[in-house]
């Protein structure tokens, strides 16, 4: 509201500056239209929708499989890796899918035929059971990549400076809200043999979804021309290059741990209907440190924060894993959801002000995120392979280190040669 209500503020000047001079032929409204960001209502309200029914699958599946068809975790481990997979290559491949449409599908068109697409494939594990379940998270899995990827670019296409961090600290925290509350709505089903029915959220919610693209462009605002959109302070680009290799790194975590948390929480003896309530206990601390990071601004091209998410989320995954009481597990669980919130945040940060909202751009976060997601259960496989335990804390910890050094070669470079602003920092940061 903040952006909208200084953007209204200089087109009232503008146009009493106007008034006396010769006017130009008006432009057609579908012009001005497609230079205008995405409203940022209907966008949130989009993204809640999605993330409310994507949260019921993504993160709620380990705990559905095992409950309702008795998965072990070599079997939660490698439906984990077949989502990543095909994550990785539908995001990667985003934005030559997203062109290679064009003449059919427009970019919000995309996003409506990837809505319609998991409507259609949600209700299959209620009737074909885990072939219905592998089907469906593949389909969501390759649609997913593609539709966040393209809601990405039209969140921070035709936006910078201050209304670009505005936005997408707003966005953060209103799908980090929605997926932290997927795992509340859904206890209860626990108590019955049939919580796959979560997983029927997400047709009412693509449905929802799809009301709101009415007030998308069907293209995403182009890059302002103008001096201070297009200036980045120097060292935002060494942090997105470190953070590529650190947002792989913490979802790494993520998915090595997502899949062994229902049999964490099964050893303590959480009661069933308990099971998402607690593990919902990252996902909440998540939403809070991102609300920390929209509103306080002094992480802005800081190393250090970095350095703290990583550490908050390494010394999470161990305490999590390795977790023989509730009060151990829920402490774990909070140190992994604020060191992934940081790291989640700062990377989609630096990513998106560097890339001017390119659909490619955010598809390059959104493959990064599945390169996480694949090499963290195939570490945590390689642990339960040799004994489980803290064999898979070792293991998990010996991969997202490796992946770890290569943030900080960049580091390295950049404190053996710092690049200089041509401008000051203020120029983008307000």
């Amino acid at each position: 509201m903040v952006a909208l209500t200084r953007h209204v503020r200089m087109l009232a000047c503008m146009s009493e500056c106007l008034s006396t001079q010769p006017q130009p032929a008006p432009e057609s409204s579908a012009t001005t239209a497609a230079t205008r960001p995405t409203p940022l209502f209907a966008l949130l309200v989009l993204t809640f929708a999605c993330s409310l029914g994507t949260g019921s699958l993504w993160n709620a599946l380990p705990f559905v499989t095992e409950h309702d068809f008795h998965f072990t975790k070599s079997e939660n481990l490698a439906l984990a890796i077949m989502e990543a997979v095909a994550y990785i290559a539908a995001a990667y491949n985003c934005g030559r899918i997203v062109k290679s449409l064009r003449g059919r599908l427009s970019p919000r068109g995309v996003i409506q035929a990837t809505l319609w697409a998991q409507a259609l494939v949600c209700p299959l594990p209620l009737f074909f059971g885990v072939p219905g379940i592998i089907i469906t998270a593949l389909v969501t899995s390759i649609v997913g990549a593609i539709m966040w990827a393209s809601i990405e670019s039209f969140l921070s296409a035709g936006r910078h400076g201050h209304a670009l961090r505005y936005s997408i600290g707003l966005f953060n925290v209103t799908w980090t809200s929605a997926v932290a509350l997927a795992f509340y709505i859904m206890a209860p089903l626990f108590l019955t043999d049939q919580s796959r029915i979560a997983i029927l959220a997400i047709a009412p919610c693509s449905f929802i979804a799809a009301m709101c693209l009415r007030w998308f462009p069907k293209t995403q605002a182009p890059p302002s021309n103008e001096p201070h959109a297009t200036f980045i302070p120097a060292v935002y680009r060494p942090l997105r290059s470190a953070s590529r290799f650190l947002i792989p790194t913490s979802y790494l975590l993520i998915g090595a741990l997502l899949p062994l948390l229902p049999y964490v929480i099964d050893r303590i003896e959480v009661i069933p209907v308990m099971a998402t309530p607690v593990a919902a206990t990252w996902l909440t601390m998540r939403v809070i440190t991102i609300t920390g990071m929209w509103r306080l601004h002094f992480w802005h091209g800081r190393w250090s924060t970095l350095v703290v998410g990583a550490a908050f989320m390494t010394i999470g995954f161990a305490a999590a894993v390795l977790a023989n009481s509730l009060p151990m597990l829920a402490i774990g669980l909070m140190a992994f959801g604020a060191g992934q919130g940081i790291l989640y945040y700062a990377s989609m940060y630096y990513a998106l002000s560097v890339g001017h909202g390119a659909v490619d751009d955010a598809g390059t976060f959104e493959a990064l995120v599945g390169g996480g997601y694949l090499l963290g259960p195939i570490a945590s496989l390689a642990g339960v392979a040799l004994g489980g335990g803290v064999n898979v804390v070792w293991c998990v910890l010996a991969v997202a280190g490796l992946a770890s050094l290569l943030a900080l070669r960049e580091w390295w470079r950049w404190r053996r040669n710092p690049p200089r602003d041509d401008q000051p920092h203020s120029a983008l940061l307000h």
